[in-house]
């Protein structure tokens, strides 16, 4: 495996690691943190009170999310042909949309966009290709 990909795969597990310690860190802060009324934030707002409805508007969500990148850097470690497309198309997305946000002036630059162009990068690096066995073009 081209050390790249190996180092691409780490952070992905890595940050999968920091958004679950993250959600869970919101997740506790909302519950216990007093809004302006005494109560906690995560019941003084209305539409918050259904624990389904906290389940699958917060957790599920996040969830989902990190199991997906897991599951992306699983599928690089093993060379699958599709995880190097797949996580192409979540970089270059993930790359867009930060981009957006970006231009229309939120100037919260995150980890997660270097980390974006880093795998965008080592994706169409030619050893990583050969690696999945997509044949890299030779230009000279």
């Amino acid at each position: 495996m081209p050390k790249h990909l190996n180092y691409l795969s780490i952070l992905l597990f890595v940050s999968a690691a920091v958004a679950a310690i993250v959600g869970i860190v919101g997740l506790i802060s909302m519950r216990s943190s007093p809004f302006a009324g005494g109560e906690p934030l995560i019941t003084a707002l209305p539409w918050t009170n259904n624990v389904v409805l906290q389940f699958g508007l917060l957790i599920l969500p996040t969830t989902l999310a990190i199991l997906f990148i897991v599951f992306l850097g699983i599928s690089l470690r093993k060379l699958k042909p599709w995880a190097r497309y797949l996580t192409l198309v979540f970089s270059l997305g993930s790359l867009f949309f930060g981009l957006v946000s970006l231009i229309s002036g939120d100037l919260n630059f995150s980890i997660g966009f270097l980390i974006q162009v880093y795998a965008v990068w080592v994706l169409f690096r030619p050893n990583v290709k050969e690696a999945f066995g997509v044949k890299a073009n030779n230009r000279q």
